[in-house]
């Protein structure tokens, strides 16, 4: 049984090792996580939401307010100024205003600065270690689980014969070992 098992032991060493030494051609990590996002297209719209709810969540309210005070300027321009497109135009300044606003506020700028007692950062980049944080629990529990690790190994077309090799010529010496 000693035997045995010290065999076993060193087939298992000796495949992790030659795993180890060519992980990058036995395992594809951007087509496991492409192939995860795919067949669950849910998964991305629950990243977004966990690690930016906080910034789409502000991005709709300041759409609201941004929108409101803008557009109450644009109501006014229209009382007075009787034009057909004004409207319109008006209406596709508006929102492309109220974007630009809310996407420079959660973004930028990208390093903090101090105006008197005030902090300026954007919002996103402000939460950046607690957004990694929900990441990669996200990617660890999610989408880079064991089962899919070992699942793209073994069925990707690009990566599963490598590893089949691996396999192959550490069960030659397995078999060598054990057999007469």
């Amino acid at each position: 049984y000693g035997i045995k098992s010290t065999v076993a032991k060193s087939f298992l060493v000796g495949l992790t090792q030659d795993v180890q030494q060519n992980v990058r051609s036995v395992l594809d990590v951007r087509a496991c996580v492409r192939n995860q996002v795919m067949e669950d297209r849910s998964l991305l719209g629950r990243l977004f939401q966990l690690t930016g709810g906080a910034e789409l969540k502000f991005l709709v309210d300041s759409g609201l307010w941004f929108g409101g005070l803008l557009g109450t300027i644009q109501m006014v321009v229209a009382l007075y100024w009787d034009n057909p497109w004004t409207l319109s135009v008006g209406g596709t300044l508006v929102g492309l205003a109220t974007n630009w606003i809310a996407l420079k506020l959660i973004f930028e700028p990208v390093q903090p600065k101090t105006v008197g007692p005030f902090v300026l950062q954007g919002l996103f980049i402000r939460r950046q270690k607690g957004v990694s944080k929900d990441f990669a629990e996200f990617f660890a529990s999610k989408i880079l689980t064991s089962r899919q690790l070992w699942d793209s190994i073994l069925t990707d077309p690009t990566t599963s014969p490598v590893f089949a090799h691996l396999f192959e010529r550490n069960l030659k010496v397995l078999v060598k070992k054990t057999t007469r």
